[in-house]
Order: C-alpha cells, then sequence, then structure tokens
C-alpha cells in the first residue's frame, strides 16, 4: 500500500491519495492527521481516489493567521477542493472536528457534497452538558502555551479518548499521526472545537449522510451522533462496536463496511 500512496505539496495544504475512481476526501481530528486514514486507504482505494488532507497546521500544511475561525478553515477546504484538487463535487468523511468543518462547509457549499459522512463529532460543543467553551479550552491552551511538546501532548490525549479494548499498535499509530500536528494547529481545532455549534446549520444539508459513533466514545457520545442523525433529514445512523473516540482506527472492518455501503448506495448499486 505505502508504495502508491502519493504525498502532494502545492500550495498551502499537503495531502495524500491513492486510487482512482469516485474521490473520497477525509478530513482527520485533532486526534490526527493525513496520516490517521490509513485502513480506509487500505480498503477503499482499489475502487476510489483516496484524498484525505493535512488541515491547516497540521502536518506540512501551512497554518492558518492567529484567530482563524470556522470560516477561515471552510474557505481553506473550498479552495483545496475546487482549486488545488479542480475537483467539482467529492464523496466528504470526517471525524471529530473534521466532522464539525464538514457540517458548515456541507451546508454552505451543498454542490461540493456529494455524500457527507460524519464520525465521532459533534452538533454543538457541550451539548447538554454543563461546561463552558472556556472551562475546555483554556486548560489545553495554557498546556501548550507553558511549553508541552507536540508529543506529550497527543500521547496523553489518544490514550485518554480511544475505548478500553483499543490495541497497543493501534494507540501508537494514533499517536504518530497527531505528532505531527504544529502547536498552531493544536490551538486552531482546540478553539474550533470550543466554539462550535452547527444546530442552526445541520437543518440546511441536503447531501446523503451517514453519521457514525463508536459505541465506547465518552468524548463525542451516542447521544450527539443522534441529534446530529436526527437533524440532518434522511440521516443514517450506524454505532460502532468496540470503538470510542476514534472509531475508524479502532475498528477499521465495521466502519469499511458501513462506508462502503453507504456509498454504494449513492452510486446506485
Amino acid at each position: 500500500m505505502q508504495g502508491y500512496i502519493i504525498v502532494e505539496e502545492k500550495g498551502a495544504i499537503c495531502w495524500q491519495e491513492a486510487g482512482a475512481g469516485a474521490p473520497i476526501i477525509f478530513l482527520h481530528a485533532m486526534a490526527g492527521s493525513r496520516t490517521a486514514w490509513a485502513p480506509q486507504f487500505e480498503y477503499f482505494a482499489p475502487h476510489y481516489r483516496c484524498i484525505a488532507w493535512d488541515m491547516p497546521g497540521f502536518g506540512l500544511s501551512a497554518a492558518l493567521p492567529d484567530g482563524a475561525q470556522m470560516a477561515e478553515v471552510t474557505n481553506s477546504l473550498k479552495g483545496f477542493v475546487t482549486q488545488t484538487l479542480e475537483l467539482t463535487s467529492a464523496h466528504f468523511v470526517g471525524l471529530s472536528v473534521g466532522g464539525m468543518i464538514l457540517q458548515h462547509f456541507a451546508a454552505e457549499e451543498p454542490e461540493l457534497v456529494r455524500s457527507l459522512t460524519i464520525m465521532d463529532s459533534s452538533p454543538k460543543f457541550g451539548l447538554g452538558g454543563d461546561m463552558s467553551p472556556e472551562d475546555f479550552m483554556q486548560p489545553i491552551l495554557s498546556d501548550l502555551a507553558d511549553g508541552t511538546s507536540v508529543r506529550a501532548f497527543s500521547d496523553a490525549m489518544i490514550k485518554a479518548i480511544t475505548g478500553p479494548s483499543c490495541r497497543p499498535q493501534i494507540i501508537d499509530a494514533a499517536i504518530g499521526a497527531m505528532a505531527r500536528a504544529q502547536l498552531a494547529g493544536l490551538v486552531l481545532t482546540t478553539q474550533l472545537i470550543g466554539n462550535h455549534d452547527a444546530m442552526n446549520v445541520l437543518g440546511h444539508i441536503k447531501a446523503p449522510t451517514l453519521v457514525m459513533v463508536g459505541a465506547n466514545d465518552a468524548d463525542t457520545p451516542v447521544s450527539y451522533a443522534e441529534e446530529i442523525a436526527q437533524t440532518i433529514k434522511g440521516a443514517q445512523l450506524e454505532i460502532i462496536p468496540d470503538a470510542g473516540h476514534l472509531s475508524n482506527l479502532e475498528n477499521p472492518e465495521v466502519v469499511n463496511a458501513v462506508l462502503a455501503g453507504f456509498l454504494a448506495a449513492q452510486a446506485g448499486e
């Protein structure tokens, strides 16, 4: 597999791709980078053009200016899709903050979104809870400002968000993927998560939508996925067994099978 992954650098965004056919664009979590989709590339590249970006501030992708918000990120994604890749539409898959980005993007750019898959994500920060955005963001931002290394930060986060049955080699791979982040990327994604609220836009999403969530995801629990699926008309909800927040890595066999069936249905197969 590794032999035919193409890593490109063109403009502000670095990405990897493999395969040919209808394009699937994968958006990683804060706890990840473009390398976090290895099981999906292995499974889907024989039939689809698989593309995974390093979002701004991750890997070799340029960081956005300080204070950038969701609008700047969705604009960066639009430029990546339409200008860099020169695509008119694609299937999109986003995990965690990647799914948050896609909630806004799909509502804003319906003609670009052939289908939408939202994984282990949230419709709004702190839905149904009592934690404020500041209570979430400030400790993380302070920790990063105090000099905690990206590697140490990644190690702690991955071990906290994966499910109890996650294998050590999967945890190690996930840490490696997240450790490719730049400090600016971690700051950006912390702020995106803390300020996230898509409740007013989910109803405007017209693309066929699949919502997946790990059964053991304590960070964006099943109730969050249910809210997303109930608010997007016609959305399909699937709960992934034996998986925490990184369901695509923790139970790739089930995730891939569910996603494959959903994508096939969009092609009328």
